[in-house]
Order: C-alpha cells, then sequence, then structure tokens
C-alpha cells in the first residue's frame, strides 16, 4: 500500500540567537556568506500492510544548532562525542570556552525551522576563502547557560534539540502530535562544494536534511508512532543516523533551496 509522508512549512523563520562570532566584520580577507538550511521528504513510500499508522504529516521540525563550522580537509575531521554527558555544569563551561574560540565562526544556539518549500536562512557571516569542503555542526539541547545568556529563548525548549509538529492519521482521523527530545547531542558533518572565492559574496550555501526516515522503522517500512513510548527511541536513533549519513549541503547558485 502506497503511503505518504508530507512536510507542510507552515512555520516561516528561524530563532537566531547570538548568532555570528563577535569581531567577524569584513575585510579584504574575507568574504561574506549566507548559510541556510532546510528539511526535505522523498514523498511516495511504501510501507508494510500491518501497521498502526496510515500516514504522518509533518508541519515542521524544530533543530538546536549550537555551532557550524566551515571545514578543509573534512574526510580528517573527527566528531566529538565528549559532549554527550548530561553533567550540565561541565557543558557549561565547554561553552564559555567556545564563546571564546575565534575559529568557529557560526556561533548559536541557533534554533532552526526546517521545511519543505523553502530553505530557512539562519545567518550570514565572513569567511577566508578557501577550499572548504564539508561543514560540521553540534546539535546539542539548550541548557540553562543558553537562557541566561538568551532570555529570547522559550523556556519551553530548554532541555530540547529537537521538536517536532505534525499530525498522524490513524483509526479514520487526523491527530495532532508533538515530538521532542533533548536526547540528540552529537556533532555530525557533511560533504560538500562549500568553497569560497572573492567572487562567490552573493552565492548562498544549503544546508539540507532529510526527514522522511524519522518516522519509518527501517526494518519493517511501518510507520513509528510518537505518542508511544516503544517507538519514540527508534525515532531518536533515525534522527541521528539521517543527521549522520543522509544530510547533504554545498553551494545553491541558482537559489533553488538544492546543493548545486
Amino acid at each position: 500500500m502506497l503511503k505518504k509522508v508530507i512536510l507542510l512549512g507552515l512555520v516561516s523563520i528561524a530563532i537566531l540567537i547570538n548568532g555570528c562570532t563577535k569581531g567577524t566584520e569584513p575585510s579584504e580577507n574575507l568574504v561574506p556568506v549566507e548559510l541556510a538550511l532546510k528539511g526535505e521528504t522523498a514523498g511516495g513510500i511504501t510501507f508494510a500492510k500491518t501497521f498502526a499508522i496510515d500516514s504522518i504529516k509533518i508541519d515542521y521540525a524544530i533543530i538546536v544548532l549550537r555551532w557550524i563550522q566551515f571545514k578543509q580537509n573534512i574526510d580528517t575531521v573527527k566528531e566529538d562525542s565528549l559532549w554527550d554527558d548530561h553533567d550540565m555544569n561541565m557543558y557549561q563551561r565547554k561553552l564559555k570556552m567556545m564563546d571564546d574560540d575565534p575559529v568557529i565562526r557560526f556561533k548559536g544556539p541557533f534554533l532552526v525551522t526546517l521545511r519543505n518549500n523553502e530553505p530557512t536562512p539562519i545567518a550570514v557571516d565572513s569567511l577566508p576563502p578557501g577550499n572548504y569542503n564539508g561543514i560540521k555542526f553540534k546539535v546539542h539541547a539548550l541548557v540553562p547557560y543558553d537562557l541566561q545568556r538568551n532570555p529570547a529563548i522559550p523556556d519551553s525548549f530548554l532541555g530540547k534539540s529537537i521538536y517536532v509538529k505534525g499530525k498522524i492519521y490513524q483509526d479514520g482521523a487526523w491527530k495532532d502530535f508533538v515530538f521532542s527530545t533533548g536526547r540528540v547531542n552529537t556533532e555530525f558533518k557533511i560533504k560538500g562544494d562549500f568553497t569560497i572565492t572573492e567572487s562567490d559574496r552573493n552565492i548562498p550555501y544549503v544546508l539540507v536534511f532529510d526527514l522522511t526516515s524519522w518516522f519509518i522503522d527501517p526494518q519493517t517500512g511501518r510507520l513509528l508512532d510518537p505518542s508511544v513510548p516503544g517507538d519514540q527511541g527508534k525515532i531518536i536513533s533515525n534522527i541521528v543516523l539521517s543527521l549522520k549519513g543522509k544530510s547533504r549541503g554545498g553551494k545553491d547558485r541558482n537559489r533553488d533551496g538544492r546543493p548545486d
């Protein structure tokens, strides 16, 4: 039976909190860089015949990014898992150290709305020209230190790194659902053409995240129910695998929301 996972873009802005590094004003050695993010679905998908949910509509997903870093020689870059612990005092000390790190230019936290129709701009900063072939980014739940620094962050997002709002079709009716978690706390890297030259001043860069797989059991093909505790762990695992293996990015010269 053919079912669909549909992304409906209802939220059109990203909340940018303390988005750019202090002291990164453009100079003759720096090029302005525009960065945007989007989520997308693969469209029609065939599911197993035995399932509890017929269809899912994802209105939007929000992802919390701690920072984003353009990298050279991305294949040699390691992913740091040391920040996956739940010691908030230790993590907040690391955040303060990161605030003074001049290497990381795009500093958040960024609360980014992922939607299917078009990318959401999140930041503009300036970087030196170079052959960047990848981006490294950190997803982590918001901590009290974030609210202390940035009162504009909604209290309801404290402790969350992923938030999804949508509807499930079950028992002949559509039902609203909200799925959120603070257990996605990992660094990821995306390969692509992120080369920056002096002539690239008006070329945006885009990261695209696959949302289709978040709510599909990879073994059976059935839709996962975000309200069922037994399925929630699988959803979290799917999100991590999707961010790690199905994300892509690069230059978007024609501004169609997809990497060239």
